[in-house]
């Protein structure tokens, strides 16, 4: 249920940092659909496309380390491949980073709308 009178900010705050709880959070206030809106669907399509592309680079090697295509080595059997590692090929932590940043920006956005959304919310009771 909505709260009926005054919500208390540190707690909103405290409560939109922990995930599960940050929808319960703008519940209160009566502003989830607008949380939806700005945050949650962002974050699932930023995540759904940094995940398309690692894919998709992960799929362009093979692990006899040549491109895939019309040229494209047969990898031998395991036993039969030397142990070379293909880190120079694809470069996971640039990903990794940026999905990192996008957690933190979002999770800074929802602290602030929580913030200014639970004012106004207050202001609403005397």
């Amino acid at each position: 249920m909505p709260a009926k009178g005054n919500v208390s900010i540190r707690w909103q705050i405290v409560f939109a940092i922990v995930s599960p709880v940050n929808l319960w959070v703008f519940y209160r206030i009566k502003k989830l659909r607008k949380y939806i809106l700005y945050v949650l669907i962002p974050s699932t399509l930023l995540v759904f496309a940094l995940s398309l592309v690692g894919y998709y680079e992960m799929t362009l090697i093979d692990p006899s380390g040549g491109q895939m295509g019309s040229d494209a080595i047969i990898p031998l059997p395991p036993y039969m491949t030397p142990i070379k590692p293909h880190v120079e090929e694809f470069h996971i932590i640039p990903y990794n980073m940026i999905s990192i940043w996008i957690s933190i920006g979002l999770t800074v956005f929802s602290v602030y709308l929580v913030v200014k959304w639970s004012r106004q919310w207050n202001e609403q009771f005397p």
